[in-house]
């Protein structure tokens, strides 16, 4: 079995066919996304739309689909990622592919590992389905594939708060501690607002960059931003931006992404300036109170670290999290599974990536 790029066809099984293209028309586009629609753990990090968003100088999107008897049976996002070493690559695709049955996922991995075998260093995949509803079916026949888990890459695990309840009830849910800083940010006059404009998109990068010097997040651009709210957030159609300040001084910014009736929260970083203001929580309530009008009936808090320890960073954003949502609203999926081709390759473009990662942060704050 093999793929055909640019949308041109090969057999596989008896009736299954495998597609590869580096582009998406309208009406396939739509294919995907009302396949998706019948997937009740589809990702909007595999919409088509999410391409041109993840797409920069190092990084092409390429778009892989099965079909049998003209229905669509897989569809996958896939990011080739350049490296400095010629002829070699990563291949990446976050919380994909998206598919039907397993034997679905059986069918279309030997072709994908037979075409991306020849160049990739190191090939991931992610697919989120819930591990009590067929996701260990899913590790069990990666690893039958080759790949292997690593969960101590995080993504696995998120908390889930349920905001289709009315708002008095929803406050009620959250930690004593919780609603007190709600309450307290409040009085103190803290405002959160819709802010999906430049400056808004200025501030959430700021932010998210000084949380990278503390945490294992990545550094945002302004341009980055932008590019999400130009085409996916469409104002208000698939998301926001919201900003919480205190006398004008922005303490806190989340990016809200919706999907099929759920908010998600890629981004909430907040400043250690004025740490006693509590604005993070209040910004979380309203992130909530916003997707609720919008529509939606959970909020995502796009992750929830299974692996840190007390002291560690991630250990107390688990805690803050926890505030909003206990841990019977934890959701598990399948972790994230690799195959490494060349180990060498991998450690040194990890050092190169790293190297890169903290020159953007001192580019971004040369006091830092």
């Amino acid at each position: 079995m093999a793929f055909a790029d640019d949308a041109a066809s090969v057999n596989g099984g008896a009736a299954t066919r495998f597609y590869a293209a580096r582009s998406l028309g309208t009406a396939m586009t739509q294919r995907w996304r009302e396949f998706a629609d019948d997937v009740p753990w589809a990702h909007y990090r595999q919409d088509p739309a999410w391409a041109e968003i993840e797409r920069d100088e190092n990084q092409e999107p390429w778009f892989f689909w099965s079909e049998r008897d003209g229905q669509l049976r897989l569809t996958a996002l896939g990011l080739r990622r350049r490296l400095p070493v010629p002829g070699r690559v990563f291949w990446e695709f976050p919380r994909g592919p998206t598919f039907r049955e397993l034997e679905d996922l059986d069918e279309w991995l030997p072709g994908l590992l037979t075409r991306v075998g020849r160049e990739a260093a190191r090939l991931r995949l992610s697919p989120p389905v819930p591990l009590h509803e067929g996701g260990d079916d899913v590790e069990t026949l990666l690893e039958r594939h080759g790949l292997v888990r690593r969960r101590v890459l995080g993504g696995w695990a998120t908390l889930v708060a349920d905001i289709a309840r009315e708002e008095t009830d929803i406050m009620r849910s959250f930690r004593s501690a919780t609603q007190r800083a709600i309450k307290k940010s409040l009085r103190l006059g803290i405002e959160v607002r819709e802010e999906d404009v430049p400056s808004g998109w200025d501030v959430l990068a700021a932010l998210e960059t000084e949380l990278a010097r503390r945490t294992p997040v990545s550094p945002a651009r302004p341009a980055d931003i932008e590019r999400t709210s130009r085409l996916w957030l469409r104002d208000g159609a698939g998301g926001t931006v919201l900003v919480a300040r205190h006398q004008g001084e922005p303490l806190a910014a989340a990016l809200v992404v919706t999907h099929h009736g759920t908010a998600h929260l890629p981004m909430i970083p907040s400043s250690h300036r004025q740490r006693e203001l509590p604005a993070t929580h209040l910004l979380v309530w309203e992130a909530m109170r916003w997707a609720r009008s919008h529509g939606c009936g959970a909020l995502d808090f796009s992750g929830y670290s299974l692996v840190a320890q007390p002291g560690e960073p991630l250990w107390g954003i688990n805690q803050f999290k926890r505030g909003f949502a206990d841990l019977d609203q934890l959701r598990k999926s399948v972790a994230t599974h690799e195959l490494v081709h060349s180990p060498l390759i991998v450690a040194s473009a990890r050092a190169v990536r790293d190297a890169q990662t903290r020159w953007r942060r001192r580019a971004a704050d040369p006091e830092a």
